[in-house]
């Protein structure tokens, strides 16, 4: 564990309403502008892998120096690509900030380091996005036209982008969501509902390993509301939020997460 100096941490814009704000750098002119983490020893395999997961940046060699005092030269640095900007802001997560405190308080790092991060706000939907979201979900149940409308997971799972001629859907909790082409999601939403993907990513689980698409074994039941914590609720719906209010609009209701809402 130590610091590179000459770079400060910054939040840059992310998804709107869902994960507002992800964590980046930029250079910093101030005497005590330093970042603290942690330097890892990898092989050319893992460098390249972890390379191509973060191809949105470029890589910095840098003077890493630890707490004790070790130096170590060119340690890579991921950094935004040049020309992107690095004055816009955003605010991170709930979710999102406690990866970040959680990792600096295993990664053994400094405690005002730490005390740092405890101190920056998390993202909080304003009462108006919220009020928005309710209004469309109400004139959803009082449309009959729609909430008539039950899909089952082998229908949504063909809406999955892989047919030019249906449109991509997806699913968070009892709702399907019809995509709109101005709505960006992950190739992983689609088809498929992420209720459970969701959580497991809120609650820091591996996505690869836990989540289960319709087909697979264990995919039911589907996580029950009721055993949800309040922060579980309330990520789950932001991610429904994020669909609506950028475009996309609940169709019908999915009668397995429904039919698993009841069974005890």
């Amino acid at each position: 564990a130590g610091t590179i100096r000459g770079w400060e941490l910054y939040f840059m814009p992310g998804i709107q309403h869902v994960e507002p704000g992800w964590a980046a750098i930029r250079p910093h002119t101030e005497d005590d502008a330093e970042l603290h983490g942690a330097a890892f020893l990898i092989n050319e395999d893992e460098a390249n892998s972890l390379d191509q997961q973060e191809k949105g940046y470029d890589v910095l060699p840098c003077k890493f120096t630890s707490y004790d005092g070790e130096c170590v030269e060119n340690v890579g640095l991921y950094v935004p690509k040049k020309g992107k900007s690095t004055t816009a802001e955003g605010v991170p997560s709930l979710r999102y900030m406690r990866l970040l405190r959680n990792g600096a308080r295993e990664g053994g790092l400094s405690i005002e380091w730490i005390s740092r991060l405890d101190s920056i706000p998390h993202y909080i939907t304003p009462p108006e996005v919220r009020a928005q979201t309710e209004k469309w979900i109400s004139a959803f149940h009082a449309d009959p036209s729609r909430n008539s409308q039950i899909w089952t997971a082998k229908e949504l799972a063909k809406h999955d982008g892989s047919d030019p001629r249906l449109i991509p859907h997806t699913s968070v909790m009892g709702y399907v969501v019809k995509i709109s082409p101005n709505c960006r999601v992950f190739p992983s939403w689609l088809g498929h509902n992420v209720t459970r993907r969701n959580l497991l990513h809120f609650n820091g689980k591996s996505l690869d390993t836990n989540d289960i698409r319709h087909d697979k074994p264990g995919y039911r039941p589907l996580p029950k509301i009721c055993d949800c914590s309040e922060e579980e609720r309330e990520y789950l719906m932001q991610n429904l939020e994020t669909l609506l209010h950028r475009g996309s609009k609940i169709i019908a209701q999915f009668k397995p997460f429904l039919d698993d809402q009841k069974h005890t």
